[in-house]
């Protein structure tokens, strides 16, 4: 009879081992007697606190400490003498008359007689962001109240009153009161924000919020309001650079921008928020160095709201800068126009390099010389422009849709015709 020979399946082995040498079962032995000890180890370490695992070592410090200006240094600076002695409080009942004193402790290994001390004070630094009030009045803290930095916004008028103290913020500290608005006014150089509230007593309930902005220079500040300025807003006729809204007034003076907001449109709440808008008009002073461009703008046809500044590379050329620009509403369509002040030399290098940039991307053509300006006429990407230089003055129409227009506009405003 045959015999039948058994099938192998999946992975089984034909040869089992039946014995373990005698190298691996001592092996097997010495691991997991090293595991069992391991194990011991961790838990008797557990159960014992080791204090010297969690204290700090200030020595560790000493490569990044440095000195503070103006404060109590935490740690020694690097290479600086330890300190002669620690000085203690006394507390102790002392006479009528009598000044209190210090003792001093002798550091560590030193010995010294015992010391009076006087005690010392040290006057606080005024903090940015202040209020008024008297310090040290009945019911206030031990603490003195930082004096507040600048004058307190005075506003004299009959119905008026003020709500709170004058706050004062500078650029680093301004996004304390106006948050994620605060990098755009730090792009204007602002210096300083000074506010306050005041109630209007003929409302009920209603008050005036008075923003005054402080910037480095009158061009920041006419920036800053044209950046901001609502184009639905209607122009003021108190100041030239201004407009109002639905419940306030927005305007810029010398180097101050100036917000007047209401807390609602009740008669007697927008009377005086206008009052105090003209107030402050007057009050503030008249500084317009740096605006030459601005007042060469003409006002006939002007788009309210439609003035802007353009601190640098107007028109994408980086030789046209401090440049203001507005929208006219001329022959049926917008014209965007802009003139940019500067010495002769710079405005006739500016005007060549505009024409250079205009031939290299269209088409340009030079236009007879009107009231002793020079002009060029260019097509570039389907648009015109018409820009002209004439004694220290650049500047021009652009974007313009129909060449005409802008050429006449242009030769009108070098003629003396647009005002």
């Amino acid at each position: 009879m045959a015999t039948t020979k058994p099938t192998r399946t999946g992975n089984r082995r034909d040869f089992v081992r039946t014995q373990v040498p005698y190298v691996e079962r001592i092996s097997g032995a010495a691991i997991l007697l090293l595991i069992v000890g391991i194990g011991v180890a961790i838990a008797i370490k557990g159960r014992h606190y080791n204090p010297d695992l969690y204290d700090v070592r200030p020595d560790s410090l000493n490569s990044t400490a440095s000195a503070v200006e103006g404060k109590s240094q935490t740690l020694k600076a690097e290479g600086a003498p330890p300190a002669a002695a620690t000085t203690t409080a006394v507390a102790e009942t002392t006479a009528p008359g009598t000044t209190p004193t210090a003792q001093t402790t002798p550091a560590s290994g030193e010995t010294t007689g015992d010391t009076i001390t006087e005690p010392q004070t040290t006057p606080d630094k005024p903090a940015t962001a202040s209020a008024e009030g008297d310090a040290g009045a009945e019911g206030s803290s031990d603490t003195p109240k930082p004096a507040p930095i600048g004058e307190p916004l005075v506003i004299a008028l009959d119905g008026l009153k003020p709500m709170s103290d004058t706050e004062f913020y500078n650029s680093d500290t301004l996004y304390e009161k106006i948050d994620g608005r605060s990098p755009a006014y730090q792009s204007f150089n602002v210096t300083g924000l000074r506010c306050r509230t005041f109630n209007v007593l003929a409302a009920a309930g209603s008050f005036v919020d008075v923003y005054e902005y402080r910037f480095d220079t009158p061009v920041d500040a006419f920036g800053m309001y044209a950046l901001e300025r609502d184009p639905k807003g209607g122009p003021l006729d108190f100041i030239a650079d201004g407009y109002s809204g639905e419940m306030g007034y927005f305007f810029r003076q010398g180097t101050v921008y100036v917000q007047v907001m209401a807390s609602d449109q009740k008669p007697e709440t927008l009377a005086l928020t206008r009052a105090i808008a003209q107030n402050r008009a007057k009050a503030l002073p008249v500084d317009d160095s740096g605006l030459a461009g601005r007042r060469r703008m003409p006002a006939d046809g002007m788009i309210a709201g439609s003035v802007s500044y353009v601190p640098d590379n107007a028109q994408g050329q980086s030789t046209l800068h401090d440049v203001f620009q507005a929208k006219y509403g001329k022959a049926g369509e917008e014209i965007p126009f802009f003139v940019m002040v500067a010495p002769p030399a710079d405005a006739a290098k500016a005007w060549q390099s505009f024409q250079d940039f205009c031939s290299r991307f269209g088409k340009t053509e030079v236009l007879p010389d009107v009231s002793g300006g020079k002009l060029f006429r260019a097509q570039v990407f389907g648009k015109w422009k018409v820009i002209y230089v004439r004694e220290g003055e650049l500047g021009g129409t652009f974007d313009v849709a129909d060449p005409e227009a802008a050429r006449t506009f242009v030769e009108k405003y070098l003629r003396g015709e647009i005002k």
